[in-house]
């Protein structure tokens, strides 16, 4: 990546980092890959990741969303722009029992939603194995499912 796209990601508002460790750290998942993104962002509202996206788009780099990287099939690596939404957008709001629906960041793990729900009677559905840890974003992302897929669906059902 040259310095030129480096900065325009940066002018974008976000923490974008593009130093070797970060790279290395980013460059797996719980899966058993490597691949070394050339940058990863960290955006601290959706108007920041979008405009991060776009600009990643625009350098001509690969878009890989990532959550809490609990991925086992390399869902949340690439060598692109990683950008990373399990440090922010953790904000659960917007609950319309009547609507059955409730809108939460990118960053909110699977547990917090469902412990947030649960009082109303309600839950989601998707039941992954590492739910401690799996957030929405990055669920999404990959169209995670579980053992009750059957029953609930998978995470696109919802």
């Amino acid at each position: 990546m040259t310095d030129a796209a480096l900065r325009k990601l940066q002018q974008t508002g976000c923490d974008v980092r593009a130093d070797r460790l970060t790279r290395i750290l980013f460059a797996t998942d719980a899966s058993i890959y490597q691949i070394e993104p050339h940058a990863v962002a960290f955006p601290r509202s959706a108007r920041k990741a979008s405009a991060v996206i776009c600009a990643g788009i625009d350098a001509g780099l690969s878009i890989t969303p990532r959550g809490a990287g609990t991925s086992l099939v390399g869902n949340a690596i690439g060598d692109g722009l990683i950008v990373d939404f399990s440090r922010h957008n953790r904000g659960i709001s917007e609950l319309e029992l009547e609507k059955r629906s409730v809108r939460v960041g990118a960053g909110v793990v699977l547990d917090q939603l469902n412990a947030f729900l649960k009082p109303h009677g309600f839950c989601f559905g998707p039941d992954v194995a590492t739910s401690s840890r799996a957030t929405l974003g990055g669920m999404i992302a990959n169209n995670s499912s579980g053992a009750r897929a059957p029953f609930y669906g998978t995470t696109a059902d919802h």
